[in-house]
């Protein structure tokens, strides 16, 4: 059995949990190819797929030809909402739209985060490929504890020292990391990223604003909330990817629901021209 990944969207969420659990299950483990995903790009059915970061990550899955099985985030899993995101099924149920576009290997979606209440799936998933009760049995006896919420260390807001100059930075979760944030915080300015900050905590603030929203719109809309309250951050600078609705939706709610200085950076102007091969750069490659 030859399972692929499509690593473009929210990897570091999920990743590594489900490729260590599935190679100790015995299957074979297929990464996408990096010219291939490019060369897929150029494919219409890749093409006619809104966001950039969709389209790299669709033309991953077909460089993943050769598995038995692909295995891709769902980025929403079990929300119904039918606001913003919830309005683009690459958004709202990226495995099925996936499915749809046809000439791939059978679709495996799987939420991009771990918690508890994922067991259940994680053993039926591990059934479907290794075939094998007694190996799926130990594989997870071994792996069980790994299943639980990421915990990540949030920046010492105490130390930011007011009038410094302190940037917040959103965006779709999928977009931001180090090397984009650091292309819109100012010079001599420092800049927080919304990837710094728990995504659980993110969503509780949204829900806020508006609980009926996917978790991820929650996500950036709860990161716009925190830093609007914090005193010590000065404006909020909002990464999109224009060519996706979804992320205008978004434009629309944080300038509404934002206190401060609102600047909105393009993300096609942000690759300079170097476009999806850059921002292919930034998926995992492992």
């Amino acid at each position: 059995m030859r399972v692929g990944f499509v690593t473009q969207l929210l990897w570091t969420r999920y990743g590594k949990f489900w490729r260590m659990l599935l190679e100790e299950a015995g299957v074979e483990i297929i990464m996408p190819d990096r010219e291939q995903t490019l060369q897929a790009l150029e494919s219409p059915r890749v093409a006619a797929v809104p966001g950039l970061a969709f389209k790299l990550a669709v033309a991953q899955a077909f460089s993943l030809e050769r598995a038995d099985v692909i295995v891709a985030p769902s980025l929403n899993a079990g929300s119904e909402s039918q606001r913003g995101g919830g309005q683009d099924p690459w958004v709202a149920d990226f495995p099925a739209a996936l499915a749809t576009l046809g000439g791939l290997p059978p679709i495996t979606g799987v939420p991009a985060w771990l918690e508890p209440q994922q067991e259940t799936l994680v053993i039926e998933t591990l059934q479907q490929v290794a075939r094998d009760p007694g190996r799926v049995r130990r594989v997870w006896d071994r792996h069980r504890a790994g299943l639980r919420v990421q915990s990540i260390r949030e920046p010492a807001w105490g130390r930011i020292a007011a009038g410094r100059g302190t940037v917040g930075v959103v965006g779709q979760p999928w977009l931001l990391d180090d090397e984009l944030v650091a292309k819109v915080v100012p010079d001599k300015t420092d800049g927080i990223g919304q990837h710094r900050l728990d995504p659980g905590r993110l969503r509780a603030e949204g829900s806020r604003i508006d609980p009926r929203m996917t978790p991820t719109d929650r996500e950036v809309l709860g990161a716009a909330r925190l830093f609007s309250r914090r005193g010590n951050v000065d404006e909020l600078h909002l990464i999109i990817d224009e060519s996706s609705g979804a992320d205008l939706w978004l434009r629309d709610r944080v300038a509404k629901h934002g206190s401060k200085a609102l600047v909105v950076h393009e993300l096609k102007a942000l690759l300079a021209g170097a476009g999806a091969e850059e921002l292919l750069q930034h998926a995992p490659a492992d």
